[in-house]
């Protein structure tokens, strides 16, 4: 699988008024990923912001439509609040679902040409939790798309420290090839403490992030079961936006998905 990664520059707008800014942006960024030959383009978690469902949707449509054009599958997330960010990246007042479960005002959307559907989670977990049933019940959902002939997991930033839900994800019978993790800010996300246990043994996943980052030349980050956690600063494309966005393809069926090929 060919993943066009992103790393999403912080200093563009990030507000409901400038969802048409960003969206410009992103359908940039679908034109380059599918130019390199990329399957599927992963956008960070809140990459666009909505007052509400009805402006979450229609802006999420706006961008899987775009993708259904070109003919790419497409990963994104959209937050939904009337606040502005926190240093935390978690935005919003938290939501009980039925099985007690605290859920946040944050989503990830999907589109694939194989099943030329939308799919939309909303995210679970926000740092590694220890809990009993029936909490763990919720936490089993695996969220799976196809991409081709190969399968994409979906995880929404800190969901990949949640161990339940990384076991899920490898026990689970359709194997995904790979995780994409929506992460929201990169100061301070240590994302490997999720990646690299989720790769660890002869049920290992290769896993990648998206995120967005305050400097330029940011690192892509990813991780496989044969050569462990890894990153790089290279990127093959740069939309200048606002906001700035660097592109790195990786392709998982490579031992070194981010080798640098200049």
């Amino acid at each position: 699988m060919k993943i066009a990664a992103t790393t999403v520059g912080t200093q563009g707008p990030e507000s409901p008024t400038q969802n048409t800014q960003r969206l410009e942006a992103a359908k940039q960024v679908l034109i380059a990923a599918n130019e390199l030959g990329a399957d599927v383009l992963v956008l960070p978690g809140g990459y666009f912001t909505s007052d509400d469902y009805q402006s979450r949707q229609r802006i999420a449509n706006s961008l899987a439509n775009e993708a259904k054009r070109l003919g790419i599958a497409v990963v994104f997330g959209v937050d939904e609040e009337s606040t502005g960010p926190s240093n935390s990246g978690v935005k919003g007042k938290k939501q009980q679902s039925s099985t007690g479960l605290s859920l946040y005002p944050m989503y990830a959307y999907v589109w694939s040409p194989t099943d030329n559907k939308k799919h939309w989670w909303q995210q679970r977990s926000i740092v590694a939790v220890k809990r009993q049933k029936p909490l763990i019940n919720a936490y089993a959902e695996v969220r799976l798309v196809k991409i081709g002939a190969e399968t994409l997991a979906v995880l929404l930033c800190g969901e990949i420290f949640n161990q339940h839900i990384r076991d899920a994800l490898r026990n689970c019978k359709s194997r995904p090839n790979v995780v994409a993790d929506l992460g929201h800010r990169g100061a301070g996300f240590k994302i490997f403490l999720g990646m690299e246990p989720l790769g660890e043994g002869e049920q290992g996943i290769a896993s990648m992030c998206s995120i967005h980052v305050q400097g330029r030349n940011a690192k892509k980050r990813y991780c496989t079961p044969s050569m462990g956690y890894m990153s790089t600063n290279c990127s093959d494309r740069i939309v200048k936006g606002p906001p700035r966005i660097e592109i790195k393809l990786l392709d998982f069926s490579l031992q070194n998905p981010a080798a640098c090929y200049h």
